[in-house]
């Protein structure tokens, strides 16, 4: 007797299913599938099947099973237009074993010390920016530091310099081209945007390939490394294949690392409590200092901000969903899934989900910390930058920056929200909705609290805010 398809969610409409709801609202419609069906059910989209697995144990499945049962070449079209069919997770296993080779060693820990300081000049940029006191929207804001900090440690100083903003905007257009419910033949607006910023930053990248072959980089940086590596057989990388890594790892960073450092302050402003034991382990690591002379080694000491880092990954994971296509039929749990049908996992549920996560809608850095009795670290069980091979091969260095940024600003700025913080709407990157005002005041860097940001707020004529 044939395996029973996953149960359907309930309210499809006629013949576009559960289309125009997902479009609205991806995350509630995932949330209302757990909440009626359980950890495993199944979406309509047009006709086309998508089976919703949710839990560490499926998680666990997804990523093993992954270039074997389930194709992540097949899942993500919108990527083989953004870049090319024979690149990174899309090309042949052993064709993308050779490409991650290349970047992999540029995230070591050797690697890594090289561009902590970098980091921190670019944070520091950013308060110079901002000066003593007023007011900033986070993703506009921090967005384009973490757009620095990438072109900066990737591309170089010369680069950043020259074509940092302009390399942000063509970015931001490029990026236009994740579209996940769309077909990618609509002549849309953002699709067309994308390809034509896609063409000019290849260019872009181009010339600098050229520039830097005529005269190398001593000591050469990541760029420079890129461009001479040679792969075990001797073959040197194709310059398309360069120009992709560049752009993957520039894009990839942003759509994730500046919507969760955005998210990472927001919970810790709505967290004082937890926002004082952060600024306690601040006093300890560095003192007083103002972050241009951070290190490594002290970065990595910040273990409590650590904790919060991960914590805001649970919360809010900015790749709310992740896609992978069935390669044969799968049975799993008596239930089939069929050749051809969409697999997909869903942090932001599995994150909430109360069999792995205690008290799930709380805020609770600790719940990660190895040395807390009631520690809850379940393997697959935190899944915001993947799993298995395919996981983010730039997680440390975007810890790492959100490590830096947050402690540039926490140690400046007393900081307050000013306005209820919520996802954007829609199937996008799951970034904090705009606008969401910071008011900063600047801080003594003796180690000193500032004036209280609640007092200012009142003298100012400005309402107290709640905490989302």
């Amino acid at each position: 007797m044939a395996s029973a398809a996953l149960p359907l969610l309930d309210g499809a409409a006629p013949l576009i299913g559960h289309l125009a709801q997902f479009f609205r609202d991806p995350v509630a419609v995932l949330k209302r599938g757990y909440r009626t069906r359980g950890k495993l059910f199944a979406l309509n989209m047009m006709g086309r099947r998508m089976n919703v697995m949710l839990g560490p144990e499926h998680n666990r499945f997804f990523f093993e099973e992954t270039d074997k049962l389930l194709s992540i070449r097949e899942s993500m079209p919108f990527f083989l237009k953004m870049f090319s069919p024979d690149f990174y997770s899309f090309a042949e296993m052993d064709e993308y074993l050779r490409q991650r080779a290349i970047i992999m060693p540029r995230f070591k820990a050797a690697s890594m010390k090289q561009y902590v300081p970098i980091m921190a000049e670019e944070s520091l940029n950013l308060v110079a920016r901002l000066g003593d006191a007023g007011e900033f929207d986070l993703i506009p804001t921090l967005g384009p530091v973490v757009m620095d900090i990438a072109a900066h440690s990737f591309m170089g100083r010369e680069f950043h310099d020259q074509l940092g903003h302009q390399f942000f905007d063509l970015f931001r257009d490029f990026s236009g081209g994740m579209e996940f419910v769309l077909p990618l033949w609509l002549p849309t607006p953002k699709m067309i945007k994308s390809q034509r910023a896609k063409k000019k930053l290849h260019v872009i990248l181009q010339s600098w390939i050229d520039k830097r072959r005529a005269a190398p980089l001593d000591p050469p940086d990541f760029f420079q490394t890129m461009i001479e590596t040679r792969y075990p057989d001797g073959r040197p990388v194709a310059d398309e294949i360069i120009r992709h890594l560049i752009l993957l790892l520039v894009w990839a960073g942003h759509e994730t690392t500046a919507g969760q450092v955005s998210w990472a302050l927001a919970d810790l402003l709505q967290s004082p409590t937890y926002l004082q034991v952060i600024r306690d382990e601040l006093a300890t690591v560095i003192g007083g200092s103002d972050g241009h002379d951070l290190s490594w080694a002290q970065a990595v000491a910040m273990e409590k901000m650590d904790l919060a880092l991960r914590e805001t990954e649970r919360l809010h994971p900015v790749a709310f969903m992740l896609s992978r296509k069935a390669n044969a039929d799968i049975q799993r749990e008596g239930y089939q899934i069929r050749k051809g049908d969409f697999v997909l996992l869903a942090p932001s549920v599995s994150h909430r989900m109360e069999e792995t996560f205690r008290n799930p809608d709380a805020y609770d850095p600790e719940r990660f910390n190895p040395a807390n009795p009631d520690a809850q670290i379940e393997s697959n069980s935190l899944i915001g930058f993947g799993g298995g091979v395919h996981r983010c091969a730039g997680v440390n260095f975007a810890r790492m920056e959100m490590k830096v940024l947050l402690t540039v600003l926490i140690q400046h700025y007393d900081m307050e929200l000013l306005d209820e913080v919520k996802p954007i709407a829609g199937a996008g990157t799951y970034w904090p909705a705009q606008p969401c005002r910071v008011r900063y005041r600047k801080r003594k860097l003796d180690g000193s609290t500032g004036a209280d940001i609640a007092a200012l707020a009142q003298a100012a004529g400005c309402p107290a805010h709640s905490q989302a």
